[in-house]
């Protein structure tokens, strides 16, 4: 006769039905491209466009001349995760599947990060919907931002790793999360660097709570971290830089005004926050028959008065739901003992505020750092706070569910 299961046992039955529930949940959202004959349909990463990059490859790693149209042009394609996988596989089941593929990968090491911390498998559930499938961070699918994909599945993976390099001090790990640190740099440099400075801090509040004023424990942590991010991270910093830096800087020396609204075009009007909680009420996407988006993001400056540019333009959603929301308020209201919730919960508000971009006075002083204000658009900081408030979000449900657990001090019975 069999006796009660044990609690590994336990954890091992809750991990394979997480596992297989996400799957589950993958395939039904991508059911459409299981039909033959069918391709996902994206606008900036299109089918075309990513033919041409698999054409190239794996020349292209280390540059080269283009020259199907016109007179030609020089590409030079990173050699990261997204590039890698183009080259290796079909080119349709790679269209269909990568941002799927990127999504369920960045859950499950969401959820291995959150294990560490006692989180409960369903609470960690919560989390990688909250942050993966719902919101900017999945339906920028239908832009394609192929690349965008890649940096949430390696800023989940960095959290996984630091977290157990700073706890067991091994540098290999240490490494391993500097490496996904900087392989965040390889997708698209501009997002990892706004994920950079968001989660980069936490090896520094992990330190400060294990390691304490002990100086070599923060050197077997940082130091190999510090050196594996940046080996991977030069190239392609210092390609983005000649790209893009030095022509906005021109800019900046023509006119200033005309750089700050170039830079914050797309900042996210703090009065559209209601699209976290209502789906489609500034309609769904800009150009959308059946719900054109009538908001204000990446308005032209001075559109109102001369009708020139974009009156707006937006191709995803921001919904997140209420239960992540209140979920992630719960977390904060039972934070009093709990320095992470609390690292978490500024994090949040801090990616929020930045996100407003021109709509916040905060930007204007974030947009003074160098290099820093030669950066576009203020919005990717939605892409950070809604995987931030997804790890809040767990925490939350965790304290929901074990209020309803616990008898209260008197005897009283559980709340719920």
């Amino acid at each position: 006769m069999n006796g009660p299961l044990t609690d590994r046992q336990t954890d091992r039955m809750d991990r394979f039905l997480f596992v297989a529930i996400l799957l589950l949940v993958a395939v039904a959202i991508f059911r459409s491209i299981l039909l033959p004959g069918r391709f996902l349909f994206t606008t900036d990463d299109n089918i075309g466009d990513l033919a041409l990059r698999k054409a190239l490859l794996p020349g292209g790693y280390s540059g080269g001349w283009y020259d199907g149209m016109l007179l030609g042009f020089n590409m030079v394609i990173p050699p990261g995760w997204t590039h890698l996988l183009l080259w290796l596989s079909p080119l349709i089941p790679f269209v269909n599947w990568m941002h799927g593929l990127d999504l369920v990968l960045a859950s499950l090491a969401l959820a291995a990060f959150l294990r560490r911390k006692d989180v409960s498998w369903p609470a960690c559930a919560v989390a990688a919907l909250a942050a993966f499938w719902v919101g900017s961070n999945f339906t920028l699918t239908y832009a394609g931002h192929i690349m965008k994909f890649g940096v949430l599945m390696w800023a989940a993976a960095y959290l996984w790793w630091v977290d157990r390099a700073v706890e067991t001090g091994r540098p290999a790990l240490a490494v391993l999360a500097g490496g996904a640190l900087g392989a965040m740099f390889l997708e698209q440099a501009d997002v990892a660097l706004f994920f950079a400075l968001a989660l980069g801090p936490y090896a520094l509040f992990r330190l400060g709570q294990t390691a304490g004023a002990q100086g070599r424990k923060w050197a077997v942590v940082l130091v190999p971290l510090l050196l594996s991010a940046l080996i991977i991270a030069f190239h392609p910093l210092w390609e983005g830089y000649r790209a893009n830096v030095q022509g906005v800087t021109s800019m900046e020396q023509e006119n200033p005004g005309e750089k700050w609204a170039f830079i914050t075009q797309w900042s996210w009007p703090p009065e559209e926050s209601i699209d976290f909680v209502a789906p489609g009420y500034m309609g769904w996407r800009s150009g959308e028959p059946a719900g054109p988006y009538w908001g204000r993001m990446g308005r032209s400056e001075g559109w109102e008065q001369t009708r020139r540019g974009f009156q707006n333009f937006k191709l995803e959603n921001q919904y997140l739901g209420a239960i992540p929301l209140l979920l992630a308020l719960a977390a904060l209201a039972g934070a009093r003992q709990k320095p992470e919730i609390i690292f978490w919960g500024v994090a949040a508000l801090v990616t929020l505020l930045l996100s407003f971009g021109k709509y916040f006075p905060l930007y204007a002083v974030f947009y003074k750092l160098p290099v820093i204000n030669n950066i576009r658009n203020p919005n990717k900081f939605l892409q950070v706070f809604q995987l931030v408030l997804a790890i809040l979000s767990a925490y939350g449900f965790d304290l929901v569910l074990k209020a309803g657990r616990k008898p209260d001090p008197i005897g009283a019975p559980p709340r719920a």
